[in-house]
């Protein structure tokens, strides 16, 4: 049986050196180090020795995997969330639990080290709905929270925290927000991009337009935007920004 795991400042220590090995491809394990957003779990509070971090639907597992607790900390591995890379032994002890319902799927990593401010400044300024944009705050989070709605902001604690720590933009038509990009994750060192354009406005230069202004705002700030992709829409489109390419690793999907 897993236990959460506080996050208190000796306990962050012993989970920075539990996964410090453990690739960073988001910012999930920075953001739960720095108990901004997410939760820890352990196999004993007392001898730990199987670590998860779980962000959202993202599940990353530090530690012994041959620990008879381990079993306890892998049966938090929910449907339809995503093992992510993790310390080694943790894919193969998840594949023994859960079988056939693990799903490989291939995502695309990205640098921002590349990224200009002019370039997305006439991204913005070439763009049709560039005077449709509009930033998101607290006001706009409330509109949104607890909805089933692609702005999805349930990493924050409320509202009013997105407004304290969030940054996103959106534009709407005739009342409907048809796309936005936003923080999803946040740390001291950066953001973890997200963004959505309803289909029917797709091709219009939306998305660009929402993620220049994002991304804009973020090396303004000096914050890093981060950027991963899980489709060849996702990759273009980072390309067209400015980012370059950083290689390619396999989440794995559990299916309900």
């Amino acid at each position: 049986m897993a236990t959460e795991y506080p996050l208190t400042r000796a306990n962050r220590i012993v989970l920075a050196r539990a996964f410090r090995d453990v690739p960073r491809v988001d910012l999930s394990i920075d953001c739960a180090l720095e108990d901004q957003i997410g939760s820890a779990f352990v196999d004993d509070l007392e001898n730990t020795q199987a670590f998860q971090i779980a962000v959202g639907p993202f599940r990353y597992f530090a530690g012994d995997p041959t620990v008879p607790g381990a079993r306890g900390v892998l049966k938090m591995l929910p449907p339809d969330s995503f093992l992510m890379p993790s310390a080694p032994g943790w894919l193969e002890a998840a594949n023994t639990a859960c079988g056939e319902k693990l799903v490989p799927l291939r995502r695309h990593s990205f640098s921002s080290k590349g990224l200009s401010s002019a370039h997305l400044r006439e991204l913005v300024e070439r763009s049709r709905f560039a005077d449709r944009v509009e930033e998101m705050d607290a006001a706009f989070a409330a509109r949104v929270w607890g909805q089933d709605h692609f702005v999805d902001l349930s990493t924050y604690e409320s509202p009013e925290d997105f407004g304290r720590r969030g940054i996103g933009f959106t534009v709407e038509d005739k009342g409907t927000i048809v796309g936005a990009a936003f923080a999803s994750l946040v740390s001291t060192r950066g953001i973890e991009v997200s963004l959505y354009v309803l289909p029917d406005y797709r091709r219009q230069g939306i998305g660009a337009l929402l993620a220049s202004r994002l991304l804009l705002s973020c090396l303004e700030s000096g914050l890093d935007p981060h950027w991963d992709a899980a489709n060849p829409e996702s990759c273009r489109l980072a390309e067209r920004l400015g980012y370059a390419p950083a290689g390619t690793y396999i989440a794995y999907y559990l299916e309900g």
